[in-house]
């Protein structure tokens, strides 16, 4: 029986390079002798189609569909971190309470919280990428992949609550308003640091 893999997931707002720097990590881990899973949510096409079209009109409906598309790639998470895989995933059930939350009243955001804590897999470490909003904000727009409910004063909420989340030493706290090559040193020197 191999013994568990590590949980690490890739947080932060649209245009802090999440994507990117899920992809880049594998091969230097795998140089590194490790056995690696990478998944990115969400993962379902259709739940995904459906959570943009509900954020305008309800976003506990939105944010359902995420923890269904959730519950739906747990098994696969599991399966990898149970042959003792290092595990990474650009965003985690994080994303859903810091997009989610800025649009529903308290008793709502408690009961998000409480669904998707029922749901999810705790990460063993959060890399929490970190850039100005405006920044961000370019890049989406330079990569032409803004979705309509997202605009700057939206995105500074979202980002208040990743900030409220925040906590060392699980949460690393990644500089990602540089280069791509940057951020890739720093999230490499975090996992080290956590011992893979």
């Amino acid at each position: 029986m191999s013994e568990r893999g590590t949980y690490v997931v890739i947080e932060g707002i649209d245009g802090t390079g999440k994507t990117e720097l899920a992809s880049r990590l594998v091969p230097p881990l795998l140089r590194r002798g490790h056995s690696v899973s990478s998944f990115r949510e969400p993962t379902d096409k259709f739940l995904r189609g459906q959570s943009a079209r509900l954020m305008k009109v309800d976003s506990f409906a939105a944010a359902l569909c995420g923890a269904v598309d959730r519950a739906i790639l747990r098994p696969e998470v599991e399966r990898a971190l149970d042959q003792g895989d290092i595990v990474i995933q650009d965003r985690s059930f994080y994303s859903t309470l810091a997009y989610q939350t800025p649009g529903l009243d308290p008793e709502s955001a408690r009961e998000l919280e409480r669904i998707e804590r029922v749901l999810a897999i705790e990460p063993d470490l959060v890399l929490y990428l970190d850039a100005p909003v405006d920044l961000a904000m370019k890049r989406v727009e330079a990569a032409g992949e803004r979705d309509p409910f997202e605009d700057e004063p939206y995105l500074v909420r979202v980002k208040m609550k990743f900030e409220q989340m925040f906590q060392p030493p699980k949460w690393v706290r990644i500089d990602s308003a540089g280069s791509p090559d940057h951020t890739i040193e720093q999230a490499m020197n975090a996992l080290l640091a956590a011992g893979l």
